[in-house]
């Protein structure tokens, strides 16, 4: 993910959804497993839950695009 987005996502998520892991990878530094996930640009964020893709966030997106998708079934998961 870009220097500029990290860190507004990454605040995000802790406070909205603690309950989630967040981790990054840098794709320069681990390439292969960037393509074992499918990401071959950035930023990207991708949500699984149970070790499935749920969502998918690709280049252009703000933290409300996420809550869109992602609040129901948070929600459902850990409410």
């Amino acid at each position: 993910m870009c220097q500029q987005l990290y860190p507004k996502v990454l605040a995000h998520f802790k406070a909205k959804y603690p309950a989630l892991e967040f981790e990054t990878i840098e794709v320069q530094k681990k390439p292969d497993l960037a393509a074992q996930h499918g990401v071959f640009t950035v930023p990207v964020l991708v949500v699984l839950f149970e070790g499935k893709e749920h969502f998918r966030f690709v280049r252009n997106f703000a933290t409300r695009d996420i809550d869109e998708k992602l609040e129901r079934t948070y929600g459902l998961m850990f409410g």
